[in-house]
């Protein structure tokens, strides 16, 4: 079903994107240049504090996903969510971005950014220099660029031999011009430091981190402030899950019986399934809906929502510079929703209120992706 959408055309890509943008955004930017980011080594190459994600194109989140998707990125484009992260893994989203890109460019378009990922098969392949090239060029084709603005390494497996030689052959492509910046994703601290030790300048670290699952605070955060190197986080909304939608109060009396003190949730898309694991390693059921209450009254006293407190938490960790969520992109419905998160500030009072519930989180506990690599 994926592989179908790349045989949409794009010839009117433009044209469509510019009529929606001018309907419902009046093609005004929502991000203003002070509110844009720079990597460590490169101030005049800016992205989008708030990036829009790609996963969904990998499957799992319905075939909505795909509807009206010229337009849906240009209408995110035009009200400065310029930046879009994605991987060679998540289906055809290269090759849609690489459309979009082409027929964006044709028309004028202001500059858009486009965040990679290279993530290797080491179950099955001998890593080289001329894999990592190859695999390199196939994205370069698949976006249609000369040039990759950032390459996201992930390694599944610490014990399988190769990552920090495959980080070096990365920042080799990068010194011959194939690759603007290099990154890691999902990368612990320990092995974060090793691929920086070995010399390579890693601009970003792609990491999950959210009020459910704080474990970049257990030494990331630290390190990656200490060498200027960025935290792009995923999950940051636990897939919805940290969203007005299910904010409760548990049934009492008559209400409960049966054990059913919540509405169901309906883990109707990947990202939930995933991120319902975390929730119930954060607590459970019952210590992440009184999280939502709290959330709920924070946000209604800055007129925004759930999410926005969500995002906007995540954003002040550390020096509050450090720090950018990705947020899938699935609707361009969302757009004004979260330009809202960078329209105010948590408060110590906030800050407060929400740490009296997480101090009662029984976790995820370790480091970066440790309970995924089985740790």
């Amino acid at each position: 079903m994926l592989l179908s959408y790349k045989d949409r055309s794009f010839t009117s890509a433009s044209r469509t994107c510019r009529a929606l943008s001018v309907r419902v955004y009046a093609s005004t930017t929502l991000i203003s240049t002070t509110q844009r980011a720079s990597f460590k080594n490169n101030p005049n190459y800016t992205f989008s504090p708030i990036i829009n994600g790609c996963w969904q194109f990998a499957g799992g989140h319905g075939r909505e996903v795909f509807d009206n998707i010229e337009a849906k990125l240009e209408a995110h484009t035009s009200a400065g969510f310029t930046s879009y992260d994605t991987a060679d893994i998540y289906g055809p989203s290269e090759e849609i971005l690489g459309r979009y890109l082409k027929a964006h460019s044709a028309a004028g378009g202001a500059p858009v950014q486009v965040f990679t990922k290279y993530v290797p098969n080491i179950f099955q392949q001998q890593m080289n220099p001329r894999v990592v090239e190859a695999a390199i060029r196939r994205s370069m084709a698949k976006l249609q660029v000369d040039q990759l603005d950032l390459v996201q390494l992930h390694w599944w497996e610490y014990s399988i031999p190769g990552m920090v030689d495959t980080a070096l052959a990365l920042a080799d492509l990068q010194s011959r011009g194939l690759i603007r910046f290099v990154g890691t994703t999902n990368m612990d601290t320990a092995a974060l430091a090793s691929i920086v030790d070995a010399g390579v300048d890693v601009v970003v670290n792609q990491v999950q981190f959210s009020l459910l699952d704080r474990r970049p605070l257990n030494g990331m955060l630290q390190y990656s402030q200490s060498k200027g190197i960025k935290l792009f986080t995923y999950g940051s909304v636990g897939g919805g899950l940290l969203s007005d939608k299910y904010v409760e109060e548990p049934r009492t009396g008559l209400f409960s019986l049966g054990g059913n003190r919540y509405t169901p949730v309906d883990l109707n898309t990947s990202s939930l399934k995933m991120y319902w694991n975390v929730a119930k390693q954060f607590g459970g059921q019952d210590l992440w809906r009184e999280l939502l209450l709290v959330l709920k009254r924070v946000a209604d006293r800055h007129g925004v929502g759930v999410a926005n407190v969500a995002l906007r938490w995540v954003m002040q960790q550390g020096d509050g510079r450090n720090v950018f969520p990705i947020v899938g992109l699935r609707s361009a419905a969302h757009i004004v929703d979260n330009a809202r998160t960078l329209g105010f500030s948590l408060d110590q009072g906030d800050l407060d209120a929400i740490a009296e519930v997480l101090a009662r989180a029984k976790g995820p506990a370790g480091d970066i992706y440790s309970f995924e690599r089985g740790n």
